[in-house]
């Protein structure tokens, strides 16, 4: 067997690298300068990132409060990664069958068509929102499509829920409070009668205790003291007035109307729920929306990486 020399090897090689140097070269002279960028073989124009741009939407791009706007260089890239992605979720669209066809029925049905059917829009103006607002629902559904799918979490996905979720629920209490200010002249408070409560607010004012009658409020256990949950918990099991409690400036004697240990649990799961299946969604859709710029052809008009270096 015969082998080629190494300098054919390395004049081989410098061939391969000089007409690979040579497409690159070609393909920045050729790129089309209407073209803003190719996602998958299909170009964004330059006209389509200028009208976003107009619309001013580079002013909704997500910065810290009071940082200033991004230079017009930056933002034009900003918005073309935006429309990328766009770019990227209308291709999955397509593969779920969600059509603007469909979109516009639903806006119609939802006569919000009548957005672009006013008299005083000129008919280009009329179309680029018309074409923007079935576009922008497209997006919105496809985009809780993947999320849906991200909300199927698994019997593992729940168990770390459960795991983080407190065991131990907080107990509601609805009260009435009778407030009593300290008073120098009479130091020592009477004790509570068996009259109902109204009545032993009333007796207190006759007394020389200027009483306040509270409406009915609900009171948590996990944002109250121990020494309250107690003395609440003895008001109820008796069904009475408690003893009076010494707080800051003032007495005070609850009357518990009633008590609920499990809505409250149930509402806060309900939304604790939801929160853990909302993230999962959001995180299935930035994994979707990475995989899928991975996997993708997107190349950006090299002119316009010049621009903003």
């Amino acid at each position: 067997m015969r082998y080629a020399s190494p300098c054919l090897w390395l004049a081989a090689a410098a061939v391969l690298a000089f007409s690979g140097a040579c497409r690159e070269v070609q393909e920045a002279l050729v790129w089309p300068p209407d073209t803003a960028a190719l996602v998958d073989g299909r170009p964004i124009t330059m006209d389509e990132l200028n009208q976003v741009l107009g619309w001013g939407f580079y002013g909704q791009l997500s910065q810290e409060e009071g940082e200033p706007a991004p230079a017009p260089e930056a933002a034009r890239l900003l918005v073309l990664e935006k429309m990328i992605e766009e770019r990227l979720v209308l291709a999955e669209a397509a593969r779920r069958k969600i059509s603007l066809e469909a979109a516009e029925k639903e806006i119609r049905a939802a006569r919000l068509d009548e957005v672009w059917s006013r008299p005083d829009l000129p008919p280009d103006q009329a179309e680029a929102l018309r074409q923007n607002l079935l576009r922008q629902l497209v997006l919105h559904k496809t985009t809780a499509g993947i999320m849906d799918d991200g909300r199927r979490l698994s019997a593992a996905d729940w168990q770390a829920f459960w795991q983080v979720w407190p065991k131990k629920k907080p107990t509601l209490y609805l009260v009435r409070i009778l407030l009593l200010p300290l008073s120098p002249e009479a130091p020592a408070l009477p004790a509570p009668g068996r009259e109902n409560f109204d009545q032993m607010a009333q007796r207190f004012k006759l007394e020389g205790f200027p009483a306040v009658l509270s409406e009915a409020v609900w009171l948590r256990s996990d944002r109250l003291d121990r020494g309250l949950r107690a003395v609440l918990e003895t008001a109820w099991a008796g069904r009475k007035p408690s003893q009076p409690v010494r707080q800051e400036g003032s007495w005070a004697i609850y009357e518990v109307l009633d008590l609920d240990r499990e809505t409250a649990a149930v509402a806060d799961l309900r939304v604790a729920r939801a929160a853990y299946e909302l993230k999962a969604g959001e995180d299935a859709f930035r994994g979707w929306l990475a995989a899928r710029r991975a996997a993708a052809d997107i190349r950006i008009n090299p002119s316009l990486i010049q621009s903003r270096e």
